[in-house]
């Protein structure tokens, strides 16, 4: 199924009681309500799910519920970035015998970003796996020649995740040094421009998903002025959750019943207050659904 691997695939919150314990049935739900609004598919367990304040066994627990509760209706790709390689090993093998499709994975949060660091890490999640792996330029940032040298001796790399504020140019370089031997996905702040210059989709957050796979829907058409207009409904959301995107994105899921609360597990870091509260209702009313 990696060719089924374009589209909006958004990355699947964790939902969180006030304890800081993950709420499955809320997990189950977002993973409903992201496939009925569109998405070609699902992320599960990445740096937006929280995944660095997760135990192993969590990470392994709510990959295998993402994917039973997607059920076969959409591809899962689960994230199995890590602090070392050891942990992004076992992560990897565990995905694929979950029944993901691909694993992503930024190198190592740790330690040096040398070529020969970076072709040992990638070395081993390729050596751990069938599965392609997509490359993850997020938190430890990669560049495309660097990307292009490890394409070259990996062919397993079969994917790139761009994230880089100026994920547009790095997109035309990757494709200028590697043609179509990878498939590039952004994070979806700049789909339009980023599918123009060669992007198969893109990896957001969890709301938006409607906008953003209408979008991406009506640029395969050929119908850009219905991609605009889909993308364009998105953006006053998009550009007020810049203050805090995680937790203003989980807010939006808790007042349209997905989630039963909007925490991040500790240390959270971020809070709403009344003039935030006050924003975000004026601006959902102004939108009107899909959020």
């Amino acid at each position: 199924m990696s060719g089924s691997i374009h589209g909006i695939f958004p990355i699947v919150y964790t939902p969180f009681d006030a304890s800081g314990a993950i709420d499955e049935e809320d997990v189950r739900r977002l993973v409903s309500y992201l496939i009925d609004a569109g998405a070609h598919g699902l992320a599960a367990v990445g740096g937006a799910s929280e995944c660095h304040k997760l135990s192993l066994a969590e990470r392994r627990w709510l990959a295998e519920v993402v994917i039973s509760e997607a059920r076969g209706r959409v591809p899962v790709i689960v994230g199995t970035s890590a602090t070392n390689t050891v942990d992004a090993v076992e992560l990897t093998r565990h995905a694929e015998d979950a029944g993901a499709v691909a694993v992503f994975a930024t190198p190592p949060l740790y330690g040096t970003v040398t070529p020969e660091a970076l072709r040992h890490h990638y070395g081993a999640l390729a050596r751990a796996t069938r599965l392609p792996i997509m490359l993850q330029d997020a938190q430890v940032s990669v560049a495309p020649s660097q990307v292009a040298r490890l394409v070259d001796e990996l062919p397993t790399i079969g994917y790139v995740k761009e994230e880089a504020p100026d994920s547009g140019h790095r997109i035309s370089e990757l494709r200028e040094l590697l043609g179509d031997r990878v498939q590039i996905m952004s994070g979806g702040s700049y789909l339009l421009d980023d599918l123009a210059r060669g992007a198969i989709g893109a990896i957001p957050g969890s709301v938006g998903v409607a906008d953003l796979a209408r979008a991406y829907d009506a640029c395969r058409a050929g119908d850009l002025r219905a991609a605009r207009a889909a993308y364009d409904h998105f953006l006053p959301l998009a550009h007020w959750r810049r203050q805090f995107p995680l937790l203003g994105a989980k807010e939006v899921l808790r007042r349209i019943g997905i989630f039963k609360a909007a925490y991040l597990r500790e240390p959270a870091g971020q809070h709403l207050d009344e003039h935030d509260h006050r924003e975000l209702s004026a601006l959902l009313e102004a939108m009107g659904p899909p959020y």
